[in-house]
């Protein structure tokens, strides 16, 4: 009798009944080369089975090494999601170091978002997600469409493309013949891959239902595999495999202790569903082999930065069943002649000689290529490439870009094809600002965008705003664009209405206010400017309006003003932070000149000046973000509704939201985190701890601007950024033992 194929499964089976075989031989009539039926004598075949579990599936390479070690050959490879993508690439010939590279080096929370680095954005979209946090496509047509999954995953698509730019479209005709496993949104049914696009085939196997859109391959909607098979014994048999070596990572069972929040109780729930079909799969399997299971403890699904630990928990595990898997090995000579053949039969890496673009755009090929750098000559950087292709598809001109390499002429090409959006696109983009002092000082502003783009072949795009609370804006603007280059004119009219309420306090009290006030403004205004691809923008403008101020409650410390409004304004803002809630590496910088005069229909002449700075440095879970801020007005207007504003959290903490008041401002300050804990991609970046050491002040006069008068202050706090947005828990500490506490909602105004 066979000795039995053994598996220790997770959760609250300690150990698995052994499953004994009859030792027959599985015939296979039907299998293609090279897993086709063997005769008498000859060595059994053997079938890997890669199961799925996120970032525990790096494990998979550790296994992958060891059998190549003790010189045990692989006839066919089944997978499920992460175990896809390993056995896949390992399939079609990837060798283990550079799958160990691959998987170990890449940033794949960088790989888990539709975002490319801020710093590449272009800088009208990067300013839109200032303080926007989600969007929602619809077109007349069909309606409002919300998305099948938080992301696309066309950052994943692309990378896997180009790690897969060599595969055949038969997966029986690899080194090492393959299938991939997904499942059948639509149906519930288990779908085995074995032919087509690889990458399309690995992305449709790990798209995780509701995080990554479901890939429609031969028209049905297909999702992660570990949805009805996470460990595929049953594919691997029907491929021919006499021997199976499977290798479960799924993730364990919680202890009831552990499950102390609803997300722990949701997580258990997948886990429970995911480890009944493996329990199935090897109970109902009668093939003789060895279930391997590494000891991966608190490495999850999302531990992307301890893959390298997954790897080594791989080997480790094979190891220990070295004795039950060298019943398998071939000698030397037999697994050299094995691994020659199965290697003479990957195919090379393409040496890219040519470049070209198939568009359906009115965009040139050559601008395109010049928008992400695409030289020809030699072996592509895989990365790289999926990386530049990438920042095109995030133009909102375009819908999808795909690549391919083709021969002409005897020589290799990459063709990148990108599709032009084919109809207006209609966006709404969704905001919230909540702030309080947890006492008295308390705010709110819901904020909503509608944008039209794609108006016209240059691109023109009517942007609507509006902002509802304390504080309100109607806002809407005509962009268009005078060329089709990243670097680009445009003209951009527009018409605005604030409505905000000014609190007055005692100049260090941060009790009740002593008054308020409503400030109305309505602006009408035409720019021309520059947006420096994403680098930022500059823009001239005349603005033509009336502001009226009012006493709403309290003392009349100013006077009620109604002015007309008439100036040249000149603003740029150069951007290249990483993030603009908790930036780890890069600078803002922006300043806006506002030039009033009689003649330009204003009822008074003056000036202001407001100058901005942000920069940020990073090491590991550390960073440092300095600020600055330097307003004024010249001593040339006068009135509340000129003036400038300092306080709360981050502008001097401790103080009430825009406490201080005065013609001239000066602040500066240093904000320290550290990053405590790491989300998972689709949710968001992490939870943070931090200090901050700020100083400044706003005075009347100029005459009266003093460094003694500077004020000191300082918070520390807790913070979240998520995909929801930033929340923020701090306490602040200023001169003179004014004090406050925060809790903040989105992001916080600077």
């Amino acid at each position: 009798m066979d000795k039995p194929f053994t598996v220790t499964l997770t959760g609250t089976l300690r150990q698995v009944m052994t499953v004994f075989l009859l030792g027959t031989v599985f015939s296979v009539m039907c299998c293609p080369e090279p897993v086709q039926a063997q005769g008498k004598g000859s060595r059994p075949r053997v079938g890997v089975v890669l199961s799925g579990g996120g970032a525990r599936g790096a494990a998979h390479v550790g296994v992958l090494r060891v059998l190549e070690e003790l010189r045990i050959p692989v006839d066919c490879i089944a997978g499920t999601s992460m175990g896809a993508i390993v056995g896949g690439l390992y399939a079609m010939g990837m060798p283990v170091d550079e799958l160990e590279r691959m998987t170990t080096q890449v940033d794949w929370n960088e790989i888990f978002t539709d975002d490319i680095p801020r710093s590449s954005e272009v800088y009208r979209r990067k300013s839109d997600r200032n303080y926007y946090l989600s969007s929602i496509d619809f077109d007349l047509e069909h309606g409002v469409r919300l998305p099948m999954g938080i992301i696309t995953g066309k950052r994943i698509d692309l990378f896997l493309r180009s790690l897969a730019l060599n595969a055949p479209d038969d997966f029986d005709t690899f080194p090492i013949p393959f299938r991939a496993v997904a499942s059948d949104i639509v149906t519930g049914q288990q779908v085995v891959l074995s032919k087509g696009d690889l990458a399309r085939s690995l992305m449709a196997s790990m798209a995780i239902p509701g995080a990554i859109a479901p890939v429609e391959i031969d028209g049905r909607l297909l999702v992660d595999g570990g949805v009805t098979q996470n460990l595929p014994i049953d594919v691997v048999r029907e491929m021919g495999a006499d021997v199976v070596i499977a290798v479960n990572i799924g993730t364990p069972l919680s202890r009831e202790e552990n499950l102390t929040s609803f997300l722990s109780v949701l997580d258990q729930t997948t886990n429970i569903l995911t480890n009944r079909n493996v329990f199935a799969q090897v109970y109902g399997s009668t093939a003789e082999g060895v279930v391997i299971e590494p000891v991966l403890g608190d490495i999850t699904t999302a531990s992307f930065e301890r893959m390298h630990d997954a790897v080594r928990a791989g080997e480790r595990a094979a190891m220990d069943r070295a004795d039950e898997l060298e019943r398998y090995a071939v000698e030397g000579a037999v697994y050299d002649r094995h691994r020659q053949d199965r290697m003479s039969r990957a195919r090379p890496v393409p040496r890219i000689e040519f470049v070209k673009m198939e568009q359906r755009s009115f965009f040139g090929s050559d601008a395109l290529l010049r928008l992400i750098g695409i030289r020809a000559q030699g072996v592509m950087q895989k990365q790289i490439l999926a990386r530049d292709i990438f920042q095109i598809y995030k133009r909102d001109d375009l819908e999808d870009i795909d690549f391919e390499v083709i021969e002409q002429d005897g020589k290799n090409g990459l063709l990148i094809k990108a599709r032009e959006r084919g109809r207006t696109r209609h966006t709404v983009d969704l905001g919230i600002e909540l702030s309080s002092d947890l006492d008295n000082d308390n705010s709110y502003r819901l904020l909503l965008k509608y944008t039209m783009s794609g108006l016209n072949a240059l691109g023109g795009e009517w942007k609507n705003e509006i902002h509802l609370g304390q504080n309100e804006r109607y806002f809407t603007e005509f962009y268009q664009p005078l060329s089709p280059y990243a670097w680009r004119l445009f003209v951009a009219p527009y018409a605005e209405y604030r409505d905000n309420v000014i609190d007055l306090y005692e100049r260090y009290d941060a009790g009740n206010p002593f008054a308020t006030y409503d400030i109305q403004r309505t602006t009408l205004g035409m720019d021309i400017g520059i947006q420096m691809a994403e680098y930022g923008e500059f823009r001239f403008g005349y603005a033509w309006g009336r502001s009226k101020s009012a006493l709403d409650t309290g003392f009349q410390a100013l006077p009620e003003e109604e002015n007309d409004e008439g100036a040249y304004r000149l603003m740029f803002v150069f951007d290249q932070l990483d993030s603009p809630f908790f930036p780890r590496d890069g600078m803002r910088f922006s300043s806006a000149y506002h030039y009033s005069r009689k003649n330009l229909g204003a009822d008074d002449d003056f000036e202001t000046l407001e100058c901005a700075f942000t920069g940020a440095v990073s090491h590991e879970r550390h960073a440092l973000t300095l600020r600055a801020r330097g307003d004024t007005n010249f001593d040339t207007a006068r009135g509340i509704s000129r003036g400038f504003y300092l306080g709360g959290l981050f502008n001097l903490s401790g103080l009430n939201t825009d406490q201080l008041y005065g013609n001239h401002v000066a602040y500066g300050g240093i904000i320290y985190s550290y990053r405590i804990l790491d989300l998972f991609p689709l949710l968001g970046k992490g939870l943070y701890a931090g200090v901050s050491l700020e100083s400044g002040n706003a005075w009347s006069v100029r005459d009266d601007v003093d460094a003694a008068d500077i004020v000191t202050a300082g918070s520390f706090f807790i913070a979240l950024d998520s995909r929801l947005g930033p929340a923020y828990i701090g306490y602040g500490l200023a001169e003179r033992g004014v004090s406050a506490a925060y809790f903040s909602l989105g992001a916080i105004r600077f």
